[in-house]
């Protein structure tokens, strides 16, 4: 999306398009995994370095915003790399609709290999986390630090968030909920059954945010603390001329998909130094669920920005590139 999750790219060629050529930026593109995928270095990535490989949310959103933002003062200071993930953005669509996280890992890992490297620092922005977590407990020795920004690590606990965020700053639409199927079937669930919760809690929202005159109101206010980083970001949007095909995101909450379900599953194997930064104001994914992930890492840094939602890049620049920095050069 911009919503709770997000991805990817497509083309051919080393060029950059004129309207969007950055002297910082040089575009590559390559088949991966059996997909064409793009992305952007910083400079010519090197065996030695350890770059900073992007993974943006969505599921299906791009590299573009944040590449244009906290981007350019990252590609100062690293050897930076922004992946539009497989069906999204500039990256080919798979012909056989594969989304599987397994998959979509194994693209991470095939690019370490196009770029050469033994090590990464991974970070992830929503949708992009979920990669990052992925990635890191099946190829942990790949991973010199891990930086989770606004991550989806437990989707179970955002769909709490978003009965909460729906409760309080939609009543009408809540009460709407509650008289509805959605609310009567969540009410029947017993406690324990996280998954089936889960899945209730989305089918609730939607029930409640129905009845709004326009549903995005309702994820812009997860989703933004600062109305005019709002603004920006949709700036930011039109200007890539990228759009969401939504192909992503369908296949990985189809009613066959446990994606509705996810949570970190082995928090042990993530023993690098990790970044955990989320926004006192995300309710898209949520801040308990940031909190209590840090609580169970062996090193981790938690910094909750008290002016951001879900995208503190945007609401607090300053802030956000003061934590990256921080915990790059002194963890």
């Amino acid at each position: 999306m911009r919503l709770l999750l997000v991805a990817a790219a497509l083309l051919a060629g080393l060029l950059v398009p004129p309207s969007r050529a950055w002297a910082s930026e040089i575009r590559h593109d390559a088949v991966i995994n059996g997909v064409r995928l793009a992305y952007w270095t910083s400079r010519p990535i090197r065996p030695t370095d350890v770059p900073v490989v992007f993974l943006h949310g969505g599921p299906g959103y791009n590299s573009y915003s944040f590449r244009m933002t906290a981007g350019k003062a990252l590609d100062a200071r690293y050897p930076m790399v922004y992946l539009d993930e497989r069906g999204s953005g500039e990256s080919e669509r798979p012909w056989r609709g594969d989304y599987a996280l397994a998959t979509l890992v194994e693209d991470i890992e095939g690019l370490r290999r196009q770029l050469g490297v033994e090590r990464m620092v991974v970070a992830g922005h929503s949708f992009g986390g979920t990669l990052a977590v992925e990635y890191a407990q099946t190829y942990p020795g790949h991973v010199a630090r891990l930086i989770l920004i606004d991550a989806a690590v437990d989707l179970p606990g955002a769909m709490e968030s978003w009965v909460q965020t729906l409760a309080t700053q939609f009543p009408e639409a809540y009460a709407a909920a509650e008289r509805s199927d959605a609310g009567k079937a969540l009410r029947a669930l017993p406690p324990g059954d996280v998954c089936a919760l889960a899945r209730a809690r989305m089918a609730f929202v939607g029930a409640g945010t129905a009845t709004l005159p326009d549903g995005h109101v309702f994820h812009d206010r997860q989703q933004f603390h600062v109305a005019a980083a709002k603004l920006e970001q949709e700036r930011l949007d039109a200007q890539s001329g990228l759009h969401n095909t939504g192909e992503i995101g369908a296949a990985l909450m189809a009613p066959e998909s446990n994606f509705i379900c996810y949570s970190v599953r082995h928090p042990e194997r993530l023993r690098m130094p990790t970044l955990v930064l989320v926004g006192a104001h995300d309710q898209a994914v949520g801040v308990a669920p940031q909190r209590a992930l840090a609580g169970r890492l062996a090193q981790a840094t938690l910094v909750v920005l008290p002016d951001s939602a879900h995208f503190p890049y945007q609401e607090q620049p300053a802030a956000f590139l003061e934590a990256m920095e921080g915990f790059m050069q002194h963890h």
